[in-house]
C-alpha cells in the first residue's frame, strides 16, 4: 500500500499508513523505506524525509545500497545538499547511481566545480552521468566545455542518447556553432536514428539561430508528427529572420484542419515578435488583441513587451507610451528598454529621458542604459547632455563594457 502510494505521488496517506504500521508496532521493510522517500522526493517534504532517516538512525534498521541511494537522491531533490553529500560519503560501495545522483545534485544547483569533482572521481559512468554534467554546462552557458564532454564521451563505450544530443544541439544554438550542430545532425543520420519530435525541434532551433533558416524550414516541413513546441520553434525561427508573413501565415495554419493545435503564451510570444521585426503593426495590434478574447492566454509582460517594440519601431512611440501605461503589472527593464530603443531610433529625447529614470530605478548600475541615452544625445546633437550622462557614470563608478562578438567560420 505504501508503494502504491508513492507511485502516485500521494505523500500524505503514505505517511498515515506508516502511522499506523507503527502504532501496531510493525517494523518497516527496505521497500516500505524506498518507497516513502521517494514519495518524498516527489514531493519536496524536506522534514517529513529527515523524519524517515531519523526513524533509520534510531531503530537501526539494516540499510542497503538502495535505501542509502534513495536517501541520498531524497536529500539531493529537496535541495539539502549538505546532507545529501554526508550520506554520500558514508556510502561504502558505492555505484553508478550513487555517483550520478551526487553529480546530478550539484549540476541542478548550479554548483558546476563540485559537479565536475564528483564526475571525474566516478569509477563507471553511465550515459545519464555524462547527461547530467553536459546540461549542467550547457545551463551556465559553458558551452565549449560541454562540446570538449561530448567528444570525450564519444570516445568511450557509453553511446550517447536523445537527451545528450537535444543538450548539445542546445548549446550549438547559444553560440551560434553551425559546424558542431551539423556533426551532431550527421551522427545522427549515420547512426541511423530515428529523430523523436523533441529531437527535430532542437534541430530546428539549432539551424535557424545558426542562420540556416532554410535547413530549419525542410526539417519541420518533413516531419511526420508535429507537437506545439514544433510550431512554436518554427515561428519564433521565423522571427528571429525577419520573415513576418510566414510566420502569421504558419500561425494560421496550425489552428487549420483536424490536427489543430491551440497556440499558448509562447506560441503568441513568437508571432508578435514576428511582427515587430516585419513591421506588421496591423497583425500585431489584431493577434495582440484576440490572445484573450478568443484563444483565451493572457497578456504577460514579454507580450507587452513585444508589442511596445513593434509600436516604438515603427515610428509610433505615443501609442506605445499609452499601452505601457495601461499595463496591469509593473514595466520590466525590457519593456522601458524597448521604449528608449525606439526612442534612439525617431530621436525622440524628452522620452527617452523620462524613460531613462524608470530604467535606473531597475537596473542603477547598467553601463548599457547609460550608453543607449548617451547615443540618443549624439544623434540629436545634444552634447551638454551627453557629457552630463558621462559625468554621472564616472560618479557612480560605473564603467561601459566592451562588446564582443563571436562568430563560428
Amino acid at each position: 500500500m505504501i508503494g502504491g502510494y508513492s507511485k502516485m505521488g500521494c505523500c500524505k496517506e503514505a505517511f498515515l499508513l506508516l502511522k499506523e504500521m507503527r502504532e501496531l508496532s510493525l517494523e518497516l521493510d527496505g521497500f516500505s523505506l524506498v518507497s516513502l522517500l521517494s514519495v518524498c522526493s516527489k514531493n519536496c517534504e524536506l522534514n517529513l524525509g529527515r523524519f524517515v532517516h531519523l526513524y533509520m538512525e534510531v531503530t537501526g534498521i539494516q540499510i542497503d545500497l538502495i535505501v542509502m541511494n534513495a536517501l541520498l537522491d531524497m536529500y539531493a531533490k529537496c535541495g539539502d545538499l549538505g546532507s545529501a553529500r554526508i550520506v554520500f560519503e558514508r556510502i561504502p560501495n558505492k555505484n553508478v547511481v550513487s555517483w550520478t545522483s551526487m553529480v546530478g545534485a550539484y549540476a541542478k544547483h548550479r554548483f558546476v566545480e563540485y559537479a565536475r569533482e564528483i564526475f571525474d572521481m566516478m569509477p563507471v559512468r553511465n550515459v545519464v552521468s555524462w547527461n547530467s554534467m553536459i546540461s549542467c554546462y550547457v545551463r551556465e552557458g559553458r558551452c565549449k566545455e560541454a562540446f570538449d564532454l561530448f567528444h570525450e564521451m564519444c570516445g568511450t563505450r557509453v553511446v550517447p542518447d536523445e537527451a545528450t544530443l537535444v543538450c548539445v544541439l542546445s548549446a550549438c544554438s547559444q553560440v551560434g556553432d553551425l559546424v558542431m550542430g551539423k556533426k551532431v545532425h550527421d551522427y545522427v543520420r549515420t547512426n541511423d536514428i530515428i529523430p523523436s519530435v523533441t529531437l527535430r525541434n532542437a534541430l530546428i532551433d539549432m539551424y535557424a539561430k545558426c542562420g540556416s533558416l532554410g535547413i530549419a524550414m525542410d526539417i519541420f516541413n518533413e516531419m511526420p508528427e508535429k507537437n506545439l513546441v514544433s510550431w512554436n520553434v518554427v515561428i519564433g525561427a521565423l522571427a528571429l529572420h525577419g520573415r513576418g508573413l510566414r510566420a502569421v501565415e504558419l500561425f494560421e495554419e496550425m489552428q487549420a484542419g483536424r490536427n489543430r493545435i491551440w497556440p499558448d503564451e509562447f506560441t503568441f510570444t513568437g508571432l508578435l515578435s514576428a511582427c515587430s521585426h516585419s513591421g506588421l503593426v496591423d497583425e500585431g495590434r489584431y493577434y495582440f488583441e484576440r490572445m484573450e478574447s478568443f484563444f483565451g492566454v493572457s497578456h504577460e509582460i514579454e507580450h507587452y513587451a513585444c508589442m511596445v517594440d513593434l509600436f516604438g519601431r515603427w515610428g509610433l512611440v505615443e501609442e506605445a507610451v499609452r499601452l505601457i501605461g495601461g499595463m496591469p503589472m509593473k514595466p520590466d527593464v525590457v519593456v522601458w528598454g524597448a521604449l528608449l530603443g525606439a526612442c534612439r531610433i525617431h530621436a525622440n529625447v524628452e522620452i527617452g529621458k523620462l524613460i531613462l529614470k524608470q530604467l535606473l530605478e531597475l537596473e542603477p548600475n547598467s553601463s548599457g542604459l547609460y550608453v543607449l541615452l548617451s547615443n540618443l544625445f549624439c544623434e540629436s546633437y545634444r552634447w551638454e547632455d551627453v557629457k552630463n550622462i558621462r559625468k554621472l557614470m564616472n560618479d557612480c563608478g560605473i564603467i561601459k563594457c566592451r562588446a564582443i562578438s563571436s562568430i563560428e567560420i
